[in-house]
């Protein structure tokens, strides 16, 4: 009987420490997707995640106005509604993986695959008017002004990609490289999911 409990303590405390831990990865999984963009792979996704939301419309506040008369009596205050200010919404923005050679801002053979995508959703009558911006990020793991560098260098190269074979005007294609400061994953600081480019629309 004492051996059979013994199991089925272990049994229980091994499920227990299982579910804590599968529990603990879901909810470390939940708060990087929160934080992060949406991810995109197909001309579709990255048309979706750009194109700019029409703006909200304004719930609109009350003004007093002064109405003159000839009567005894004051007239009561008229009320008029003007358009309320609205804070501005955030600018779409969709990350997407880039592979680059080791160390460098060479282009893989792979990446031109995503950034053939991304070329013709650019390409696109939706997305045709708009400017935007492609921020290159990298991991923790280095010097941080070398990864600021190759950053920069990387977001470069997927801007000159985008110009020579889609003949996308470079001026609407503006670049920054940010390094290891807006880590995806900071719970892995040297996760892989840290290194990649970002596009901003930037409006027209």
């Amino acid at each position: 009987m004492i051996r059979i409990e013994g199991v089925h303590v272990m049994k229980r405390s091994t499920f227990v420490a299982l579910f804590m831990g599968a529990s603990l990865a879901l909810g470390s999984v939940t708060a990087m997707a929160a934080d992060a963009p949406p991810a995109a792979t197909t001309a579709d996704e990255f048309i979706r995640g750009l194109v700019a939301p029409p703006p909200a419309p304004g719930a609109g506040v009350r003004t007093r106005g002064i109405a003159l008369g000839t009567g005894a009596a004051p007239a009561a205050p008229a009320t008029a509604t003007a358009p309320a200010a609205t804070a501005p919404a955030a600018r779409p923005r969709v990350r997407f993986q880039v592979e680059f050679a080791f160390n460098s801002a060479e282009l893989s053979p792979r990446a031109t695959q995503i950034l053939n995508e991304l070329g013709r959703a650019l390409s696109s009558p939706d997305l045709s008017p708009f400017r935007f911006q492609l921020s290159g990020h990298t991991d923790a793991t280095g010097r941080a002004d070398y990864n600021v560098d190759l950053s920069r260098r990387r977001a470069q190269a997927v801007r000159d990609y985008l110009v020579q074979n889609f003949s996308i005007p470079a001026a609407r294609l503006d670049t920054i490289g940010l390094g290891s400061q807006m880590l995806l994953d900071t719970a892995n600081p040297a996760s892989g999911v840290n290194r990649r480019v970002e596009i901003t629309n930037l409006g027209s």
